[in-house]
């Protein structure tokens, strides 16, 4: 085994860089949002927070089960098979729509869970609508991301990227007008952040629409798109794949959206505070994110040609790639922690435990980073229903009771919730690499 790559840095770069700056522009989008809404009101971001935590599990539930192609597309793609290409492709959009409605509806339970959950009471009057707002928006992101994973997977990163941004664009203007009344707009508050956001969604699917079928480059797939078909074989194929991991993510994602409710009985202010620091722990996630899904790609186009030595390359490659970006933005990040706050309210209660939280966000950096590479190391090799067993082992019997015991029973407040995630992400990491190291055998 080799330790150092420069074949696949170049690559890895290539692919990773578009789908780090769509990431990042996605994560500034809701920083923009969450500055905004904190802007207009403290509350209001305690309320943002609280749903955006929910929400964000379903995101990436949904997220995660449309992964599941791109263990097929990318070798198909090695393979230069394009009709089939499209059957997956046609499959995935059907599956994704039936995935979303079944999340959607998990949505509208929470709706009525909402007052039975030990939220501040006056915080509830705003979670409704804005929650109401966000299920409405998700049919249109659930097609959206069976052509995202479509056009990453045959090595096209830079159209999500391009699209993204443009949504990002339109949700930022749309929520200046909408938030705080500009322009003849009413002042909506948090629920014109909503609207914002899901008019953004509504916007973005229609670009990805427009680029796929006019586009000269895609002229071959579009010929195909009249003659083949979504079948059953390929959706049972993607459920297959595409449940174990967007179980395993919705775990992970568990981990820090039920302890959002731990949070909540703390107070306003300890919910604001968790927002910041969510919002920057997403914006160093999202670097990760775009190597980690370069490497996806990397190693399903290699197994697609039976090149096991590729896999292990592209995989170390990345991981290597990802630690140097953890140490330069978590030290940014650390530096920064008695500022922060200050991007999103004046508070002072909320400015000091930001600054706390700042300590065990640096702590689980190192195995943050190993887990999100060789979790999607194992997708691209398409061996993910180990995943779930061991993402259960990490973030529901470790990292839960973990950050209850040390938040509430030991009343260390939102630090004590927050230093489970060290532990908890460290044993994902020693899972994940052993499997990996395993199925990749030479």
């Amino acid at each position: 085994m080799r330790f150092f790559y420069p074949k696949e840095y170049k690559a890895l770069f290539k692919l990773g860089l578009p789908i780090t700056i769509g990431h990042v522009g996605l994560t500034f989008q809701n920083l923009a949002d969450n500055v905004m809404v904190g802007q207009h009101s403290t509350a209001e971001l305690g309320a943002v927070g609280f749903v955006n935590s929910m929400f964000v599990l379903a995101l990436l539930l949904t997220i995660g089960y449309s992964i599941g192609a791109v263990s097929q597309i990318g070798a198909l793609y090695s393979q230069g098979n394009k009709p089939r290409i499209v059957d997956v492709l046609k499959s995935s959009i059907v599956t994704n729509f039936g995935q979303g409605i079944i999340i959607c509806i998990a949505l509208v339970a929470l709706y009525f869970a909402l007052p039975y959950m030990g939220q501040p009471e006056e915080l509830l009057p705003l979670m409704r609508p804005y929650l109401v707002i966000q299920i409405l928006s998700l049919p249109f992101m659930v097609v959206n991301s069976a052509f995202k994973q479509f056009t990453d997977s045959i090595n096209d990163t830079a159209v999500a990227m391009t699209i993204t941004l443009i949504g990002n664009v339109w949700n930022i203007v749309g929520n200046w007008l909408l938030i705080f009344g500009h322009c003849g707009f009413p002042e909506m508050g948090i629920e014109g952040a909503g609207w914002a956001t899901m008019s953004s969604r509504v916007v973005i699917l229609l670009l990805t629409l427009a680029v796929f079928f006019l586009r000269p480059k895609y002229k071959e797939y579009v010929q195909l798109w009249r003659t083949r078909r979504a079948n059953a074989k390929d959706m049972l194929l993607l459920n297959r794949l595409g449940w174990p991991i967007a179980i395993q993510m919705g775990l992970e994602t568990a981990s820090f959206t039920v302890v959002t409710i731990f949070l909540g009985w703390m107070g306003t202010n300890v919910l604001a505070a968790n927002q910041v620091m969510i919002s920057m722990t997403n914006l160093i996630f999202m670097f990760f994110i775009g190597i980690s899904n370069a490497v996806t790609i990397r190693v399903s186009n290699h197994n697609g040609l039976h090149d096991m030595q590729g896999v292990r390359h592209a995989a170390f490659a990345g991981w290597q790639m990802i630690f140097v970006i953890s140490v330069v933005l978590s030290t940014i990040v650390f530096v920064l922690r008695n500022d922060i706050s200050h991007l999103f309210t004046d508070s002072a209660e909320v400015a000091a435990i930001v600054s706390t939280l700042a300590y065990p966000l640096v702590l689980y950096q190192l195995g943050d980073g190993i887990q999100c590479t060789f979790a999607n190391a194992l997708r691209g090799l398409g061996d993910v229903t180990k995943l779930m067993k061991y993402s259960f082992i990490a973030y529901i019997v470790i990292s839960l009771p973990l950050s209850y015991l040390m938040g509430v029973v030991l009343n260390w407040g939102a630090l004590g919730v927050w230093m489970a995630f060290p532990v908890s992400l460290s044993v994902a990491a020693v899972l994940y690499l052993k499997r990996f190291l395993k199925v990749s055998r030479l």
